[in-house]
This record gives structure tokens, C-alpha cells and sequence, in this order.
């Protein structure tokens, strides 16, 4: 939407990559000073295409949860903020997706890999 102006269920799982990144992230869409402010989906993405995702997961967590489910809501948060609409998913891949996430997150203890 904010290149093309048209709304479409591709800008709608945009959106949603958007606030999935929020609750992982726990800093809105956009966060900083007025004089700095970053945008979450290139700040989040610059961190996970190095590996990093401990760095971009809310500290209120406190490594409380499944690595494994935190990497696949990423993937998922990833491929719902593709630059290219056409290569993003439909929400019902979104919806499969997060409940595999989901399933790793109650399947395993909270440990630390």
C-alpha cells in the first residue's frame, strides 16, 4: 500500500508481518527519537539475516521461550513483509505456519539451544 496506494489482502499480510514483528519485538512499528526513528521490519530483518534473533526478541521475555518457535514466527514475519507483494503468503500458509510455531512452543520446554 505505501508504494502503490491500493489496499489488497497482500498489503492486509504486510500489516500482520508488521505487528507479528511488534509482539516478538516488543517496540513499535516504528520506535526512536524524533531526531533518529528506525523502522521494526528493516531493523528486525537486518538482525535475523545475521543469525541474531536473540537480539530483536522483547527483553521482558528473558529467554522464556523456544528458539526454535521464536526462528519459525520470524520466517513467518519475514515472508509477511516481503517487498514484493506476490511473494508473500496467503494468511491461511500464515495461519499453518504459526500453529507449527505454536506447536514447538508447547511441545518443547523452554529451554535455551
Amino acid at each position: 500500500y505505501y508504494e502503490a496506494n491500493i489496499l489488497s489482502k497482500k498489503s492486509d499480510i504486510y500489516s500482520f508481518g508488521v505487528v507479528l514483528f511488534e509482539l516478538m519485538c516488543g517496540r513499535a512499528a516504528i520506535f526512536g527519537s524524533a531526531d533518529e526513528c528506525s523502522r521494526i521490519v528493516q531493523w528486525a530483518t537486518s538482525k535475523i539475516v545475521k543469525g541474531d534473533i536473540e537480539s530483536i526478541v522483547d527483553p521482558r521475555i528473558k529467554g522464556q521461550y523456544n528458539k526454535y518457535s521464536m526462528w519459525k514466527a520470524a520466517e513467518i514475519a519475514l515472508a509477511c513483509t516481503a517487498r514484493r507483494s506476490a511473494e508473500r503468503p496467503d494468511m491461511h500458509d500464515v495461519l499453518i505456519d504459526l500453529n507449527q510455531a505454536m506447536k514447538m512452543e508447547m511441545e518443547i520446554d523452554h529451554q535455551e539451544f
